[in-house]
């Protein structure tokens, strides 16, 4: 899955990814969720990716997330085994302004293209 959909009180949304991965041939980018048009409404949203297993921590192979906002980069981090291992998963918190278009990319490196990987998305209409 990887659009918006609305809970039935109206005020909140989520999305989630399911399982994505690459392949072996090469690095890549993958789009993990897009949201054409977040609504009417500024939103609040919690963005909280996981990872299938350790991620190489090898100099310039960690597993990447990229999250554009109206086709602008916000938010590219990279993760390594120890920041998982020391300080827990990883989540991004943000507020969107309505009507903005919402892109969460898996930054794939060649030490971790066959990762599984998901991430999961909530937000909150203000």
């Amino acid at each position: 899955m990887s659009s918006q959909i609305l809970l039935s009180g109206g005020d909140k949304y989520y999305s989630y990814s399911g399982e994505v991965f690459g392949d072996v041939s090469a690095p890549a980018t993958i789009s993990m969720i897009t949201i054409d048009n977040t609504g009417l409404k500024d939103s609040y949203v919690k963005i909280m990716p996981s990872y299938g297993r350790d991620i190489s921590d090898t100099n310039g192979q960690q597993l990447g997330m990229q999250v554009k906002l109206d086709n602008i980069i916000i938010i590219e981090a990279q993760r390594t085994a120890f920041y998982e291992t020391q300080y827990g998963p990883n989540s991004f918190e943000l507020f969107l302004p309505r009507n903005s278009k919402l892109e969460i990319i898996r930054l794939n490196t060649t030490g971790n293209n066959t990762q599984i990987s998901t991430v999961n998305l909530i937000g909150y209409y203000l």
